[in-house]
């Protein structure tokens, strides 16, 4: 088997075998070298801009395809810091090449690269948890997805208005401004290029019917956005929600506010928030179908450069802590680090073998860093060793916010 990344002439054979592997039809009647021509001459996207970090597996004539994934840069917040990430998307084999290790060399060389490259992090959607905790991924964002009956939404004394983004005027500098308050607030956050709002420049209500709403306070300063589709569902016209981002209460009531307006001819209103946006005491009824709330997961991490990390976390107050860590794909992440910090910055990261404070895995590490959990929970990680106090651990390991709205 031979792992290695695609050249322009391939770009075509792993669309086609995403499409074979999911069974999505595929109609693009282009050569592999127009569509090589049209991401060169356009790279308005990350799709295009980074074509050529699609890693794949071939037989050992190095032609027959197998397997392949594509692993695009995404500069995200982390702590305060801007860090590197890769995201991970695309993955597929063939169905006659399957549990003959394609993906799993994909993985081997892909994070090789992304640690001498300096990359902090990688990230993806998984369609198996479990198969992914084998390279050393684990549960990260978790988000509240609620449906609310649009009949019991009261209506809010804000004296802001909402304005659609249309082709004359997409709002582009407003949705800009809004989501850098959540892409300085929220660990895994995408610090957004100009590629990654194609979906607002190119809006077209009329045609897609899918619409965005910006809100904006009287003195005109943008607050909130969000966008929907209806659906039909059984239970009558739904407002289906891809996006719903605000700044303050005022954001969050006025684009409420645009909802309630829908209710004469819609029943429910679908959207995620992070799980630390506590909106519950803002509505008046939960019983008789008014409300539900449900947590959902959305994601997997991992740390690459464990080093980097710890250098760029944010500590609680001053200390030091040993932490010995595993990683079965990056050799160089295998050690104890002992990691010495004052007034929340570390000052220094070291390399020595030292009895550890904590002994974990490069899954369990990536979630605790992160800010998955709060220290308490660490005592449920079963392949965890502490021969330190809760104390110690509660200055580097400590529930943070964390959330992510791109998907790759």
């Amino acid at each position: 088997m031979i792992i290695r990344k695609i050249k322009p002439e391939e770009i075509k054979r792993t669309d086609e075998l995403f499409s074979i592997a999911f069974e999505c039809p595929s109609d693009n009647e282009k050569s592999a070298m127009e569509l090589y021509e049209d991401m060169l001459n356009d790279p308005s996207s990350r799709h295009n801009k980074y074509w050529m970090e699609r890693y794949a597996a071939f037989e050992d004539d190095d032609k027959t395809m197998m397997s392949y994934f594509s692993a695009r840069p995404l500069p995200v917040h982390y702590d305060g810091n801007h860090c590197q990430m890769t995201g991970i998307g695309g993955v597929a084999t063939l169905p006659q090449y399957r549990r003959r290790g394609g993906i799993r060399g994909c993985f081997e060389k892909a994070l090789k690269d992304m640690y001498e490259n300096g990359y902090e992090f990688s990230y993806l959607y998984p369609f198996s948890t479990a198969y992914y905790r084998k390279f050393g991924y684990e549960l990260c964002c978790e988000k509240l997805n609620y449906k609310l009956n649009l009949a019991f939404l009261p209506v809010y004394p804000v004296n802001g208005s909402c304005e659609l983004a249309e082709p004359s005027d997409t709002h582009l500098a407003d949705v800009r401004e809004i989501h850098r308050i959540w892409q300085n607030t929220y660990n895994m956050m995408v610090e957004n290029e100009d590629c990654d709002y194609l979906w607002l420049t190119r809006t077209n209500p009329v045609k897609e019917q899918e619409f965005t709403y910006i809100y904006k306070d009287v003195n005109k300063t943008p607050k909130g956005y969000l966008t929907f589709k209806n659906e039909n569902t059984a239970e009558g016209r739904v407002m289906q929600c891809s996006r719903f981002v605000y700044t303050d209460l005022e954001g969050f009531k006025g684009l409420i506010n645009l909802a309630k307006s829908f209710s004469s001819d819609h029943m429910f209103f679908i959207f995620s928030l992070p799980v630390d946006q506590y909106i519950a005491p803002l509505l008046p009824e939960w019983s008789m179908g008014a409300a539900d709330c449900k947590l959902l997961q959305c994601g997997m991490a991992r740390v690459v450069h464990v080093e980097k990390v710890l250098k760029k976390a944010r500590y609680l107050g001053s200390g030091e802590i040993r932490i010995a860590v595993t990683d079965p794909y990056i050799e160089e992440n295998n050690q104890t680090f002992h990691v010495c910090f004052d007034n929340g910055t570390a000052y220094s990261v070291s390399k020595n073998n030292d009895t550890a404070d904590i002994t974990l895995n490069i899954s369990d590490f990536s979630r605790l860093i992160i800010g998955c959990l709060h220290t308490e929970q660490i005592t449920f990680l079963e392949n965890v060793i502490v021969n330190t106090d809760l104390d110690t651990l509660r200055k580097v390991f400590y529930k943070k916010p964390v959330m992510i709205t791109e998907y790759f």
